[in-house]
Protein backbone atom coordinates (compact mmCIF):
# COMPACT_ATOMS: atom_id res chain seq x y z
CA UNK A 1 0.00 0.00 0.00
CA UNK A 2 1.20 3.44 -0.87
CA UNK A 3 1.25 6.14 1.82
CA UNK A 4 2.18 9.70 2.12
CA UNK A 5 1.79 13.36 3.28
CA UNK A 6 1.69 16.33 1.63
CA UNK A 7 0.61 19.93 2.52
CA UNK A 8 -0.26 20.57 -1.24
CA UNK A 9 -3.66 20.16 -2.47
CA UNK A 10 -4.48 17.74 -5.34
CA UNK A 11 -7.39 14.91 -6.01
CA UNK A 12 -9.27 12.28 -4.87
CA UNK A 13 -11.09 9.53 -6.26
CA UNK A 14 -13.44 7.23 -4.49
CA UNK A 15 -14.53 4.15 -5.63
CA UNK A 16 -16.22 0.93 -4.51
CA UNK A 17 -14.42 -2.54 -5.03
CA UNK A 18 -14.92 -5.95 -4.01
CA UNK A 19 -12.11 -7.01 -1.76
CA UNK A 20 -10.81 -9.79 -4.18
CA UNK A 21 -10.62 -6.83 -7.16
CA UNK A 22 -9.31 -4.56 -4.61
CA UNK A 23 -6.40 -7.04 -3.70
CA UNK A 24 -5.94 -7.92 -7.77
CA UNK A 25 -5.71 -4.18 -8.44
CA UNK A 26 -3.73 -2.82 -5.68
CA UNK A 27 0.21 -2.76 -6.83
CA UNK A 28 -1.25 -1.00 -10.10
CA UNK A 29 -3.05 1.63 -8.02
CA UNK A 30 -0.26 2.59 -5.32
CA UNK A 31 1.83 2.72 -8.59
CA UNK A 32 -0.86 5.91 -9.54
CA UNK A 33 -1.41 7.23 -6.59
CA UNK A 34 0.26 9.62 -3.52
CA UNK A 35 -2.15 6.93 -1.06
CA UNK A 36 -4.39 4.79 -0.83
CA UNK A 37 -7.21 4.33 1.83
CA UNK A 38 -9.30 1.53 1.99
CA UNK A 39 -12.56 0.88 4.38
CA UNK A 40 -14.98 -1.73 4.50
CA UNK A 41 -18.49 -0.88 3.63
CA UNK A 42 -21.08 -3.00 5.80
CA UNK A 43 -22.48 -5.05 2.78
CA UNK A 44 -21.92 -8.83 1.14
CA UNK A 45 -23.30 -9.97 -2.35
CA UNK A 46 -22.02 -12.76 -4.09
CA UNK A 47 -19.02 -13.42 -6.38
CA UNK A 48 -18.34 -16.93 -7.35
CA UNK A 49 -20.79 -18.62 -4.95
CA UNK A 50 -18.81 -16.88 -2.11
CA UNK A 51 -19.68 -14.02 -0.08
CA UNK A 52 -17.00 -11.11 -0.18
CA UNK A 53 -16.54 -7.42 1.56
CA UNK A 54 -17.12 -4.32 -0.20
CA UNK A 55 -14.41 -1.95 -0.06
CA UNK A 56 -14.84 1.87 -0.42
CA UNK A 57 -11.28 2.79 -2.03
CA UNK A 58 -10.07 6.25 -1.73
CA UNK A 59 -7.32 7.21 -4.02
CA UNK A 60 -5.66 10.74 -3.64
CA UNK A 61 -2.81 12.74 -5.41
CA UNK A 62 -0.91 15.92 -5.24
CA UNK A 63 -1.01 18.12 -7.86
CA UNK A 64 -0.45 20.96 -6.82
CA UNK A 65 0.51 22.55 -10.90
CA UNK A 66 -3.27 21.10 -12.32
CA UNK A 67 -0.94 18.80 -15.16
CA UNK A 68 -1.34 15.66 -13.01
CA UNK A 69 -1.93 12.81 -15.82
CA UNK A 70 -2.26 9.93 -13.46
CA UNK A 71 -6.33 10.31 -13.17
CA UNK A 72 -6.92 9.74 -16.48
CA UNK A 73 -4.62 6.63 -16.11
CA UNK A 74 -6.32 5.45 -13.27
CA UNK A 75 -10.22 5.98 -14.70
CA UNK A 76 -8.60 4.29 -17.87
CA UNK A 77 -7.13 1.42 -15.67
CA UNK A 78 -10.68 0.61 -13.44
CA UNK A 79 -12.66 0.85 -16.67
CA UNK A 80 -10.31 -1.81 -17.90
CA UNK A 81 -11.70 -3.71 -14.58
CA UNK A 82 -15.14 -2.85 -15.25
CA UNK A 83 -15.59 -0.34 -13.02
CA UNK A 84 -16.77 2.48 -15.30
CA UNK A 85 -16.27 6.39 -14.28
CA UNK A 86 -16.01 9.43 -15.58
CA UNK A 87 -14.12 12.62 -15.49
CA UNK A 88 -16.23 14.36 -12.52
CA UNK A 89 -15.62 11.22 -10.26
CA UNK A 90 -12.25 13.02 -9.66
CA UNK A 91 -13.03 15.59 -6.59
CA UNK A 92 -10.49 18.45 -5.95
CA UNK A 93 -8.77 17.59 -2.35
CA UNK A 94 -6.98 19.60 0.52
CA UNK A 95 -4.11 19.19 2.13
CA UNK A 96 -4.52 15.43 4.20
CA UNK A 97 -2.91 13.42 6.37
CA UNK A 98 -2.53 10.63 4.10
CA UNK A 99 -0.09 8.42 5.75
CA UNK A 100 -2.61 8.37 9.06
CA UNK A 101 -5.55 7.19 6.89
CA UNK A 102 -3.94 4.73 5.32
CA UNK A 103 -2.26 2.66 8.53
CA UNK A 104 -5.84 3.00 10.01
CA UNK A 105 -7.44 2.02 6.95
CA UNK A 106 -5.12 -1.15 7.18
CA UNK A 107 -4.47 -1.82 11.01
CA UNK A 108 -2.64 -4.87 12.60
CA UNK A 109 -4.09 -8.17 12.28
CA UNK A 110 -3.52 -10.85 14.99
CA UNK A 111 -4.20 -14.74 13.74
CA UNK A 112 -3.49 -16.94 16.29
CA UNK A 113 -0.05 -16.39 17.79
CA UNK A 114 0.50 -14.28 14.53
CA UNK A 115 0.27 -10.54 13.73
CA UNK A 116 0.23 -9.50 10.14
CA UNK A 117 1.71 -5.34 9.96
CA UNK A 118 2.16 -3.54 7.10
CA UNK A 119 6.20 -2.66 5.85
CA UNK A 120 4.92 1.07 6.64
CA UNK A 121 3.93 0.29 10.49
CA UNK A 122 5.83 -0.47 13.62
CA UNK A 123 4.75 -3.49 14.63
CA UNK A 124 3.61 -4.58 18.15
CA UNK A 125 6.06 -6.32 20.59
CA UNK A 126 4.71 -9.98 19.85
CA UNK A 127 6.90 -12.35 19.41
CA UNK A 128 5.53 -14.18 15.66
CA UNK A 129 5.13 -10.44 13.00
CA UNK A 130 4.38 -11.05 9.43
CA UNK A 131 5.36 -7.26 7.62
CA UNK A 132 3.09 -8.51 4.56
CA UNK A 133 1.63 -4.70 2.25
CA UNK A 134 -1.40 -5.43 0.18
CA UNK A 135 -0.03 -5.89 -3.59
CA UNK A 136 -0.73 -7.38 -6.99
CA UNK A 137 0.30 -11.18 -5.23
CA UNK A 138 -2.95 -12.51 -3.64
CA UNK A 139 -2.52 -13.10 0.36
CA UNK A 140 -2.47 -9.42 2.19
CA UNK A 141 -3.63 -11.71 5.04
CA UNK A 142 -6.98 -10.02 5.56
CA UNK A 143 -8.85 -13.05 3.29
CA UNK A 144 -10.34 -15.97 5.26
CA UNK A 145 -8.47 -18.75 3.39
CA UNK A 146 -5.27 -17.05 4.21
CA UNK A 147 -6.32 -16.71 7.79
CA UNK A 148 -7.74 -20.49 8.28
CA UNK A 149 -4.16 -21.33 6.58
CA UNK A 150 -1.95 -18.78 9.74
CA UNK A 151 -4.34 -20.93 12.47
CA UNK A 152 -3.34 -23.78 11.16
CA UNK A 153 0.23 -23.39 10.93
CA UNK A 154 0.07 -22.36 14.44
CA UNK A 155 -1.91 -25.35 15.62
CA UNK A 156 0.21 -27.15 14.06
CA UNK A 157 3.76 -25.68 14.99
CA UNK A 158 2.58 -26.64 18.83
CA UNK A 159 2.37 -29.98 17.69
CA UNK A 160 5.56 -30.88 16.10
CA UNK A 161 8.72 -29.41 14.79
CA UNK A 162 9.27 -28.86 10.71
CA UNK A 163 12.87 -28.78 9.46
CA UNK A 164 11.74 -28.51 5.77
CA UNK A 165 8.47 -26.61 4.42
CA UNK A 166 6.87 -26.25 0.84
CA UNK A 167 4.20 -23.26 0.02
CA UNK A 168 2.95 -24.43 -3.08
CA UNK A 169 0.99 -21.17 -4.79
CA UNK A 170 2.90 -19.04 -2.39
CA UNK A 171 1.54 -15.01 -3.87
CA UNK A 172 2.65 -12.63 -1.68
CA UNK A 173 4.99 -15.28 0.23
CA UNK A 174 2.92 -14.42 3.61
CA UNK A 175 2.50 -18.52 4.43
CA UNK A 176 5.78 -18.99 3.72
CA UNK A 177 6.92 -16.31 6.33
CA UNK A 178 4.78 -17.71 8.62
CA UNK A 179 6.42 -21.11 8.49
CA UNK A 180 9.83 -19.55 9.23
CA UNK A 181 8.66 -17.49 11.90
CA UNK A 182 6.99 -20.35 14.05
CA UNK A 183 9.43 -23.08 13.10
CA UNK A 184 13.62 -22.76 12.83
CA UNK A 185 12.89 -24.49 8.99
CA UNK A 186 13.91 -24.13 5.74
CA UNK A 187 10.87 -22.96 3.32
CA UNK A 188 10.88 -23.64 -0.09
CA UNK A 189 8.19 -20.88 -1.57
CA UNK A 190 7.01 -22.01 -5.39
CA UNK A 191 4.36 -20.00 -8.06
CA UNK A 192 4.05 -19.89 -11.35
CA UNK A 193 3.19 -16.11 -11.55
CA UNK A 194 6.26 -14.39 -12.12
CA UNK A 195 4.25 -11.25 -10.30
CA UNK A 196 3.87 -13.02 -7.46
CA UNK A 197 7.40 -14.66 -7.30
CA UNK A 198 8.76 -10.82 -7.61
CA UNK A 199 6.11 -10.21 -4.75
CA UNK A 200 7.37 -13.06 -2.58
CA UNK A 201 10.84 -12.71 -2.53
CA UNK A 202 9.86 -8.92 -2.05
CA UNK A 203 7.89 -9.73 1.74
CA UNK A 204 10.90 -12.05 2.58
CA UNK A 205 13.69 -9.20 2.46
CA UNK A 206 10.98 -6.97 4.58
CA UNK A 207 11.17 -9.95 6.93
CA UNK A 208 14.78 -10.70 6.85
CA UNK A 209 13.93 -14.30 5.59
CA UNK A 210 15.44 -14.50 2.54
CA UNK A 211 18.32 -17.08 3.93
CA UNK A 212 15.77 -19.42 5.13
CA UNK A 213 12.78 -19.21 2.37
CA UNK A 214 13.68 -19.47 -1.61
CA UNK A 215 11.31 -18.57 -4.37
CA UNK A 216 11.29 -20.37 -6.84
CA UNK A 217 8.36 -19.77 -10.30
CA UNK A 218 7.37 -22.76 -11.26
CA UNK A 219 3.98 -25.09 -11.83
CA UNK A 220 3.05 -27.15 -8.73
CA UNK A 221 5.52 -29.35 -7.61
CA UNK A 222 7.55 -29.40 -11.07
CA UNK A 223 10.54 -27.32 -9.59
CA UNK A 224 10.54 -30.00 -5.96
CA UNK A 225 11.06 -32.73 -8.55
CA UNK A 226 13.37 -31.29 -10.80
CA UNK A 227 15.56 -29.79 -8.27
CA UNK A 228 15.81 -33.29 -6.94
CA UNK A 229 14.79 -32.69 -3.48
CA UNK A 230 13.56 -34.94 -0.48
CA UNK A 231 10.74 -34.84 1.30
CA UNK A 232 9.07 -31.87 3.76
CA UNK A 233 7.62 -31.56 6.92
CA UNK A 234 5.08 -29.68 6.03
CA UNK A 235 3.23 -28.55 2.38
CA UNK A 236 1.24 -26.11 2.36
CA UNK A 237 -1.38 -24.76 -0.21
CA UNK A 238 -3.91 -22.31 -0.28
CA UNK A 239 -5.09 -22.95 -3.78
CA UNK A 240 -8.12 -23.15 -5.41
CA UNK A 241 -10.35 -26.83 -5.67
CA UNK A 242 -8.85 -28.39 -8.86
CA UNK A 243 -5.43 -27.89 -8.82
CA UNK A 244 -5.23 -29.35 -4.69
CA UNK A 245 -6.99 -31.86 -5.81
CA UNK A 246 -5.07 -32.97 -8.68
CA UNK A 247 -2.04 -32.99 -6.67
CA UNK A 248 -3.17 -35.01 -4.41
CA UNK A 249 -0.75 -37.90 -5.02
CA UNK A 250 2.22 -35.42 -5.09
CA UNK A 251 1.21 -34.75 -1.57
CA UNK A 252 1.63 -37.82 -0.49
CA UNK A 253 5.06 -38.64 -2.40
CA UNK A 254 6.75 -35.54 -0.92
CA UNK A 255 4.85 -35.52 2.77
CA UNK A 256 7.05 -36.70 5.24
CA UNK A 257 6.18 -39.49 7.58
CA UNK A 258 3.82 -37.77 10.11
CA UNK A 259 4.29 -34.77 8.34
CA UNK A 260 1.46 -32.43 7.71
CA UNK A 261 -0.34 -31.23 5.06
CA UNK A 262 -2.44 -27.51 5.15
CA UNK A 263 -5.19 -27.23 2.41
CA UNK A 264 -7.73 -23.90 1.74
CA UNK A 265 -9.08 -21.67 -0.88
CA UNK A 266 -11.75 -24.56 -0.65
CA UNK A 267 -15.29 -23.66 -0.15
CA UNK A 268 -17.55 -25.76 2.03
CA UNK A 269 -19.21 -27.82 -0.71
CA UNK A 270 -15.79 -28.99 -1.81
CA UNK A 271 -14.17 -29.85 1.09
CA UNK A 272 -15.57 -33.72 0.47
CA UNK A 273 -13.84 -33.81 -3.35
CA UNK A 274 -10.90 -32.66 -1.62
CA UNK A 275 -11.12 -35.53 1.37
CA UNK A 276 -11.83 -38.11 -1.27
CA UNK A 277 -8.82 -37.13 -3.52
CA UNK A 278 -6.38 -37.37 -0.58
CA UNK A 279 -7.91 -40.35 1.49
CA UNK A 280 -7.16 -42.32 -1.78
CA UNK A 281 -3.54 -41.85 -1.17
CA UNK A 282 -3.24 -42.34 2.36
CA UNK A 283 -3.79 -38.85 4.00
CA UNK A 284 -6.23 -38.77 6.97
CA UNK A 285 -8.07 -35.39 7.80
CA UNK A 286 -6.77 -33.83 11.28
CA UNK A 287 -8.39 -30.94 11.86
CA UNK A 288 -10.95 -28.70 10.01
CA UNK A 289 -11.06 -25.22 10.21
CA UNK A 290 -14.38 -23.63 9.14
CA UNK A 291 -13.77 -19.10 9.02
CA UNK A 292 -16.57 -17.51 6.46
CA UNK A 293 -17.87 -19.08 3.55
CA UNK A 294 -14.28 -21.12 3.30
CA UNK A 295 -12.52 -24.21 5.80
CA UNK A 296 -8.91 -25.18 5.68
CA UNK A 297 -7.71 -28.87 6.22
CA UNK A 298 -5.15 -30.28 8.12
CA UNK A 299 -4.09 -33.96 6.89
CA UNK A 300 -1.54 -36.02 8.04
CA UNK A 301 -0.48 -39.69 7.30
Amino acid sequence: MSAGHSEAPGWRLQVALERTAFEALEGALENLTDAVVAETVKATHPIEKSPADLLRVTLFGTDPAGEDSRPKRLLALLGEAGVELDDAAVEPEGATDWLAQSAASFPPVTIGRLTIVGAHQDPPSRRFVLRVDAGPAFGSGRHETTQGCLLALDWLARQRQVRTAFDIGTGSGILAVAAARLWPARVLALDSDPVAVATARKTLRQNGLSRRVTVVQGEGFHPIKAMRLGGAGLIVANIRVKPIAAMAAAFARHLEPRGGAVLSGLLASEERLVLAAFRAVGLRLRRRMGRGAWVTLILTR
